[in-house]
């Protein structure tokens, strides 16, 4: 019984324990069952985040993304707005220069409905072409001369002469670049056989440096100072030219050709020189004959040779300016060619100019030989002058009214002693320059514009003595006023077309009159 009852409750506890047993393992299972779903819940919130964040990251480069473009499109609008801002001002700039077009337009209107006076169309024609572009100058003259013709020449007919003449010049200048200069210069008035034309000046200038320009075409001859910077009207202080430049020149007046000059300093402010050389197709005479005039430019249809001439001028201004002794030129020119086959013509000349104050003095020696075909003696012809004349800008005669004095300051007084040595004249030329009336009755030697026409200039041995009252009523405008005395030396011979000589004798000494108005422009 004892043990039966030990078995039972042995028994009763093993079935204890084993529920107990069994309680623990299902609670064991219910709560691992629960660990595991709540594993299986943490990883798919895992996967969740993930999925977030990889959806945040695409969000935020979407986002970084339209933050760059629009940082791009603010910059865009900056710069537009920049760009319009500009516009703006520039409209308005526009705007404002269209107002003043406007109004400039109308003020144009109105000018143009307007008529231009006279006196305005010169300005208004050089700012049309701009400026140093194209420019006319030149002078104007008119003049009256009487020759009294005491005496014949040669046998010609003489009667004393009294004329009207006009003789307008302009010069042409053009100016395409500040390198090169086209000029001409022609005259067209009524002279000796009427209306008559004439160019004297055709050429272009290169200015090449400072140093060095370069002139071709046709020019004033660059011998000695008178025909290239004295023979214009508006610059002679005198009617006429003097005897050695007029009907009985020594040198010819022209050449058409091509020149090489320029000019330096070489000390102190004043202290000048300037070169000229020169080629051209060399002088031509109208006969073959003693005395016979010469002419130039020579044509090619006239030329006597294929030789050309060839020249060349040096001239030196000595005086600084700032020693106050005035204004001195002292030059040296030379001129030679072939004007028939070999035979050579050859000439040189020294001048000056010399200006102190109100005085003004010049003067000028040239001489030249032509060699004579046919053995013939050469043709050998001198000539001079000198000439002073005084501004009487400085004086004021006690006792006269200040009106009085005024009209005395605008006089210039004049002197001028001028001739010609040359051993013969050709007839022809002198036969040439007279003038035939009604009838074909022979009128004698007849005057010119700026040539007295005295017989006695044309003599082998000529001299004369001129006599100036010029008064300036501007700096550009001048009435001149000469009185001219004939005062031939006998000697030399006149020579016929076929080389026949007679000699001269005594040559009739007359007296002319000579008033020229002119202007200057």
């Amino acid at each position: 019984m004892g043990a039966g009852r030990i078995f039972s409750t042995f028994l009763v506890a093993l079935g204890v324990t084993a529920l107990s047993i069994a309680g623990v393992a299902r609670a064991a299972d219910s709560d691992g069952a629960d660990a595991a779903a709540a594993l299986k819940e943490i990883r798919a919130e895992m996967r969740q985040l993930r999925e977030d964040r990889k959806h945040d990251r695409e969000v935020i480069r979407s986002l970084q993304v339209k933050v760059q473009q629009l940082e791009i499109k603010d910059s865009r609008v900056e710069t537009t707005t920049q760009q319009l801002q500009n516009t703006d001002q520039k409209l308005k700039e526009t705007t404002l220069e269209l107002d003043q077009t406007n109004q400039q337009v109308k003020t144009l209107q109105t000018k143009v409905e307007t008529p231009i006076p006279p006196s305005q169309f010169g300005s208004v024609f050089d700012r049309y072409l701009g400026s140093h572009t194209f420019t006319v100058t030149g002078a104007a003259g008119g003049e009256f001369i009487y020759d009294q013709q005491s005496g014949a020449l040669d046998g010609l007919h003489h009667a004393s002469q009294n004329s009207f003449f006009f003789d307008w010049e302009p010069m042409i200048l053009y100016r395409p670049a500040d390198w090169i200069l086209f000029e001409g210069v022609f005259s067209a008035g009524f002279g000796a056989t009427g209306t008559g034309t004439d160019l004297s000046t055709a050429d272009f200038q290169i200015f090449l440096d400072k140093y060095l320009t370069v002139v071709g075409g046709l020019f004033d001859q660059p011998f000695g100072d008178w025909y290239e910077a004295q023979s214009p009207m508006w610059v002679n202080r005198f009617v006429t030219a003097p005897l050695p430049f007029g009907v009985e020149p020594v040198v010819p007046p022209g050449e058409l050709g091509l020149q090489l000059r320029g000019g330096m300093q070489f000390g102190a402010l004043g202290q000048d020189l300037d070169y000229t050389a020169w080629i051209g197709n060399g002088p031509n005479f109208s006969s073959n004959v003693l005395g016979a005039a010469m002419s130039s430019p020579t044509s090619i249809a006239s030329a006597e040779t294929n030789g050309k001439s060839f020249g060349g001028r040096f001239r030196i201004y000595p005086l600084p300016v700032d020693t106050n002794w005035g204004r001195l030129e002292l030059g040296a020119s030379t001129y030679n060619g072939k004007w028939q086959n070999g035979n050579w013509f050859n000439s040189w000349g020294v001048d000056f100019n010399y200006f102190v104050g109100n005085l003004q003095t010049r003067g000028e020696w040239l001489e030249s030989y032509r060699q004579m075909p046919m053995g013939q003696n050469t043709d050998h012809r001198q000539g001079w002058y000198v000439q002073a004349g005084y501004f009487l800008t400085g004086i004021k005669v006690p006792g006269f009214p200040e009106m009085i004095n005024n009209y005395l300051r605008r006089f210039e007084p004049l002197v001028r002693y001028s001739g010609v040595n040359q051993r013969g004249v050709s007839t022809d030329d002198i036969e040439g320059a007279t003038g035939v009336g009604l009838g074909g009755t022979q009128v004698g030697l007849v005057p010119d514009f700026g040539i007295n026409g005295s017989p006695a200039t044309y003599a082998p041995h000529s001299r004369e003595v001129a006599l100036g009252l010029d008064y300036w009523i501007a700096p550009s405008i001048v009435w001149q006023n000469e009185f001219d005395i004939e005062l031939p030396h006998a000697g030399g011979v006149f020579v016929s077309p076929s080389g026949a000589e007679t000699p001269a004798g005594s040559i009739p000494n007359d007296h002319a009159f000579l008033s020229q108005f002119t202007i200057g422009f």
